[in-house]
């Protein structure tokens, strides 16, 4: 099975299912605690979760295809607040000689 990097776009169903599931996740703190209800899947994992105050977040998944994440996020039952699209993306790719040089500017 070969897994790809997806940005997945949630945007919740409406302004009441927004605030029950910020009521829901306020715990959580640190990154594992984003990702405790999130079923274990070799076809699909999540890596990072991008979240603020609007009526979208984005998520970073490592995934077989965006069914898979959908399928996974159904399990969690995410699908009763948001609905998701995710987009296969390339892979994450950093630029050393300018973090070099950025880096060399915080020293």
């Amino acid at each position: 099975m070969k897994l790809k990097h997806f940005i997945a776009t949630h945007t919740f169903h409406s302004d009441k299912v927004k605030k029950e599931y910020l009521k829901f996740v306020k715990h959580r703190k640190k990154n594992a605690e984003w990702f405790e209800n999130i079923p274990q899947r070799e076809d699909a994992q999540l890596h990072q979760l991008f979240i603020g105050k609007e009526d979208f977040f984005f998520c970073h998944w490592y995934a077989e295809s965006e069914n898979a994440i959908i399928e996974t996020l159904c399990e969690a039952g995410a699908d009763q607040y948001m609905i998701t699209m995710a987009t296969e993306v390339g892979i994450p790719k950093i630029d050393l000689d300018k973090m070099k040089m950025l880096m060399g500017k915080i020293k």
